[in-house]
């Protein structure tokens, strides 16, 4: 293991007792999530769990639901919605900047392709369209 691995998300760092250690959960917790194919460790040679980084935040989530009681059932279901939900909206922004258009920070979206006619306009230049 290099220091480079440790910034990566999906190192897999974490014995089962650190990771419990690590979020305040009892290690039986996370062996029921891994024996519900919830959360499935990576495992050293030896057999032994080992959790990454990205594991222990699904883990945080998943309790957290859990504790507000929804079933396990439904905490996997809720986070898996989410986590599509998130890559959708990584998606729509990746896409939208391709189409030339940029969204700021308060959520409104502006067209860059305006912007820059605007500015060809004011600088006296020509427009997106060949327009002056």
């Amino acid at each position: 293991m290099g220091l480079s691995d440790l910034d990566d998300e999906d190192y897999p760092a974490y014995t089962t007792g650190q990771a419990a250690d690590l979020l305040g959960v009892r290690q039986a917790f996370l062996r029921g999530l891994d024996a519900a194919g919830m959360l499935v460790p990576h495992r050293s040679s030896g057999g032994h769990r080992r959790y990454s980084r990205r594991q222990l935040a699904f883990a945080v989530r998943f309790r957290a639901l859990f504790d507000d009681g929804h079933t396990r059932t439904a905490a996997a279901r809720i986070l898996r919605l989410e986590d599509d939900l998130a890559a959708a909206r990584t998606e729509i922004a990746e896409l939208r900047v391709r189409l030339g258009h940029a969204t700021t920070t308060d959520g409104t979206t502006t067209d860059a392709t305006a912007t820059a006619d605007d500015t060809a306009t004011r600088d006296g230049g020509a427009t997106a369209d060949g327009a002056r």
